[in-house]
């Protein structure tokens, strides 16, 4: 299971590389062309899929109770990028035909689209770094139990110089 949660966080960066790179040939080819459509479909269906994949198999790979919660972040920064459009068209007053020739404020609030892909990208890299070091090393370790610990009324070792 581990490997397979390495080989998901791979898949799912890679989805997000490609994402970019369909997010620029929509604005850099003929809109009559509608290329960028590319970048809805792989975002509306490939990422979120994969997203759901990285954490059934972080939880699977038993990553550890971080790693798992960290793997629900892309996730949620997935679906923060469909809302982004929806609060700037409340917060704006936009429709569907208002995109020629939005307000300046509302290019500078959905343009954070963009920040939050990179921030999307991140946690993909973080997950192939997560991964791979359970990979290597194994589950981590489990927390030093109270009946294990040390008693606190043991005298501690001399420190020299106190």
């Amino acid at each position: 299971m581990r490997k397979l949660f390495l080989t998901v966080a791979w898949l799912f960066t890679a989805a997000v590389v490609l994402q970019l790179y369909f997010a620029a040939v929509g604005v850099f080819s003929n809109p009559e062309d509608e290329l960028f459509a590319w970048h809805g479909m792989n975002g509306r269906f490939a990422l979120p899929i994969l997203a759901l994949l990285l954490i059934v198999t972080a939880a699977l790979a038993r990553a550890g109770k971080r790693t798992i919660w960290l793997s629900v972040l892309p996730l949620v920064l997935i679906l923060f990028q469909t809302a982004l459009f929806i609060l700037t068209g409340v917060i704006f007053g936009l429709g569907p035909d208002d995109h020629a020739s939005p307000p300046l404020a509302a290019t500078l609030f959905i343009s954070l689209h963009a920040v939050n892909g990179a921030a999307i990208l991140l946690m993909g890299v973080l997950m192939i770094v997560r991964a791979r070091r359970l990979v290597r090393e194994g589950p981590p370790a489990k927390p030093v139990e109270a009946s294990t610990a040390p008693e606190a009324d043991e005298t501690p070792a001399a420190v020299p110089g106190a």
